[in-house]
């Protein structure tokens, strides 16, 4: 609104009068610019929140569902139960061919049904069953090993008597290598 507008509009009114309305036009004007400023920097605001949401969104193009991923879970639930059980089997396994004195785990393994026995329903009698049938059949593969683990072969032969004098080997060979030298 301008002066000389309100002047032609209003021909008698004084200079206090149109101060006044001026003034409270001003008022008006100046307080609908910050309510529409605020409505701008809300509209602002929610234009970004928008924006943040469509690009979050947009990463899920093309991706599984939630119920695909749901069923990818459960599966991979299944498979580290399974390979829980495995383990499980196989120390039960490992430990009951030892308690049995299998000389090698894995050779006494190889005489056994090992998937029969995973599956069955008493595995612990299972086992104990499949290796005392394994041991009567393959006596070989059980029993206590040879003290130090070696087998001692003789040749047949007369070994003679040890060299007398010297109980060292290695300080008769010295001696014998440097006959001058005295050795206390």
């Amino acid at each position: 609104m301008k002066r000389e507008d309100v002047k032609a509009k209003l021909p008698g009114i004084t200079d206090e009068q149109l101060n006044w309305l001026m003034s409270e036009n001003g008022a008006d004007i100046n307080r609908e610019k910050t309510v529409a400023e605020q409505f701008k920097t809300q509209f602002e605001n929610a234009q970004a929140q928008l924006k943040t949401a469509q690009d979050g969104l947009a990463k899920f193009d093309g991706k599984k569902t939630p119920d695909e991923y749901e069923a990818e879970l459960t599966k991979l639930r299944g498979d580290m139960q399974a390979q829980a059980d495995g383990f499980a089997f196989d120390s039960a396994l490992n430990t009951a061919i030892m308690g049995k004195k299998g000389r090698s785990v894995k050779a006494v393994r190889a005489l056994l049904d090992v998937d029969g026995l995973k599956s069955s329903k008493d595995r612990t009698t299972d086992i104990d069953k499949a290796l005392e049938e394994a041991a009567k059949a393959n006596p070989w593969a059980f029993g206590e090993a040879a003290e130090g683990g070696s087998v001692r072969v003789s040749s047949g032969a007369e070994h003679g008597t040890p060299p007398t004098g010297d109980t060292d080997a290695v300080t008769a060979a010295f001696k014998a290598m440097n006959p001058g030298i005295k050795i206390d």
